[in-house]
């Protein structure tokens, strides 16, 4: 996996860009790494204009603000000062996450912020209710699902052709052994690998077969590197009995990987394309066309500003994905391994 920088500067070499392409002033809060993703995303949505840019890496800000033609902030209450903007893009470790919804709430922004919310379910719901007491949009990051592919498997669950749903199994393998970063740190990041890369085939499970009734988890450390766990399970029940299993793993080669059984016939995606087997043997694999969800969610987090509506994925959802990561980690449900 390429490095957050190597990642940034390919992101900008590839799209000609403007920070002016909108009526929507934005600040970023965090543009390294996934945070470039994010800029390029924004700036290509036709929908918004940046008005400014803080990064923890003053460099990184500079070079930005000076290639997009925008300003650069050293403090985060400047930025959150700036009257033009009306909305923040915040893309920073977890930690960070509580204390920047709530200031940029009292600013009176609109927020949308990488997954997860928060590391405690709790924290998801308290920041929802704040956010909604300030009349500030909260739109949390959970971008997979608005991908195309999953959008049509939604669509053959909802239509029933293949059947009842049974059983699904999702694996999200990223090797980070030898990266030293906030997440391997199980005070940064409590609920590992299923915390950083679990949460999003847990929403796209959500989303597809609505919230879990039930959920159960076991994590492990192999022998790495790693503070925090390295290989976890979670165990779920869904409306309908619709059974599943999540797996995630700091410790293997980056994998995606989700299966749903229907009565009727089985279908597997690696998050891009779409393989059908039914029942009687015919196969079908093809690339659902559309929108990326990282492009996606921009253009809708947009719409909510300006028409008013309620974000897909807000802090009512990323409670119910952490309410899985936690019941992976509580002492009754989690079962450790040396």
């Amino acid at each position: 996996m390429r490095s957050p920088k190597r990642l940034a500067q390919s992101l900008y070499n590839r799209f000609k860009l403007k920070a002016n392409r909108g009526p929507i002033g934005v600040g970023l809060i965090g543009i390294g790494g996934w945070g470039a993703s994010n800029a390029v995303n924004i700036m290509r949505s036709n929908r918004f204009t940046i008005h400014g840019v803080y990064d923890i890496q003053e460099k990184t800000a500079r070079k930005f603000a000076s290639r997009y033609k925008t300003k650069c902030y050293n403090r985060i209450v400047d930025l959150l000062a700036e009257p033009a903007i009306q909305a923040v893009c915040i893309t920073v470790p977890n930690p960070y996450h509580k204390e920047l919804v709530l200031a940029v709430a009292d600013a009176g922004k609109h927020i949308l912020i990488e997954k997860p919310l928060a590391s405690d379910p709790s924290d998801c719901r308290e920041l929802g209710q704040y956010c909604n007491d300030k009349q500030v949009i909260l739109q949390v990051g959970h971008q997979m699902r608005r991908d195309p592919v999953f959008r049509e498997i939604k669509r053959i669950v909802e239509t029933g052709m293949l059947g009842r749903p049974l059983f699904t199994q999702g694996v999200y393998t990223l090797d980070r052994r030898s990266r030293h970063d906030w997440r391997r740190d199980v005070k940064s990041c409590p609920g590992g690998s299923m915390e950083q890369l679990g949460v999003h085939l847990l929403d796209v499970l959500a989303y597809l077969l609505g919230s879990p009734l039930a959920s159960q988890g076991w994590v492990r450390n192999i022998p790495t590197r790693l503070d925090n766990s390295d290989w976890d399970t979670v165990a779920l029940i869904f409306p309908g009995e619709v059974r599943a299993t999540v797996c995630t793993s700091f410790s293997s080669p980056e994998h995606i990987l989700l299966e749903i059984f229907f009565e009727e016939g089985r279908l597997a995606t690696d998050g891009k394309v779409l393989s059908i087997v039914h029942k009687e043997g015919r196969r079908k694999t093809y690339r659902p066309r559309g929108t990326s969800g990282s492009m996606t969610q921009f253009i809708e987090f947009a719409d909510c500003i300006e028409k008013g509506k309620r974000p897909e994925t807000g802090s009512a959802e990323a409670e119910v994905v952490m309410t899985v990561v936690q019941s992976m980690l509580s002492t009754e449900n989690v079962s450790h391994h040396d």
